[in-house]
């Protein structure tokens, strides 16, 4: 018995998951137009330091998940294909 089974679902739902994380990066600009949220100087001069290099980082990730979440989506589609060929193999083998 495997120790992995994966089904359709699971496929679908890893790439819907995958645009949903996408949309969050996407949509944090909003997250941090609020004005001075963080109080002390030292605090916000730190948080500031932070965003800026997390923009460049967040681009980087964002692109590579954008990648790999159309990767998942053509995945999940070839999986579902395959068991549409499967099952319709199988039942001309019965039939």
């Amino acid at each position: 018995m495997p120790d992995l089974k994966v089904s359709s679902v699971a496929v679908d739902e890893a790439a819907e998951q995958l645009k949903a994380v996408l949309e969050e990066l996407k949509n944090m600009d909003a997250m941090w137009d609020g004005g001075d949220i963080w109080g002390h100087k030292t605090v916000d001069n730190a948080m500031d330091d932070f965003i800026s290099n997390w923009w460049v980082k967040r681009e980087k990730l964002q692109s590579n998940l954008e990648d790999l979440q159309k990767k998942m989506e053509q995945a999940a589609e070839t999986w579902n294909n395959t068991e549409i060929e499967l099952t319709k193999s199988l039942e001309s083998e019965e039939g």
